[in-house]
C-alpha cells in the first residue's frame, strides 16, 4: 500500500481550529468504521508533521495509508473550515 501525503496551509485561527476539529472527527470515523486492531497494522492510519513551506509559512502535512481515508479526511478538512468561517466571519484563512 503507498502512501497519500497531503500538505494543508493552516495558517490563522480559521486553519487552526478547523484542522484540529477535522483531525478529531477524522480519528472517530476510524474509529466507528473499523478503526480498532490498530495493534496489528504496521503503520498508523495518519502521521502529521508540521513542516515550513518555501514562503516561510508553516504548514500540515498529514501522511494517510489509504487514499480512502484521505479523501474522507479532506471532506471533514473542508467543512469544518466552511464552518468556522460562517461563524466567524471575520476569521482569514491565510
Amino acid at each position: 500500500m503507498s502512501e497519500i501525503t497531503i500538505e494543508l496551509n493552516v495558517g490563522g485561527a480559521a486553519g487552526e481550529v478547523a484542522f484540529v476539529q477535522a483531525i478529531d472527527k477524522f480519528a472517530r470515523w476510524r474509529e466507528v468504521s473499523r478503526g480498532m486492531g490498530w495493534q496489528d497494522r504496521d503503520a498508523p492510519d495518519l502521521m502529521v508533521k508540521t513542516i515550513c513551506a518555501a514562503d516561510g509559512r508553516l504548514n500540515k502535512a498529514i501522511t494517510f495509508q489509504d487514499s480512502r481515508w484521505a479523501t474522507t479526511f479532506m471532506k471533514f478538512w473542508k467543512s469544518e473550515l466552511h464552518e468556522y468561517k460562517a461563524q466567524a466571519p471575520n476569521a482569514k484563512q491565510s
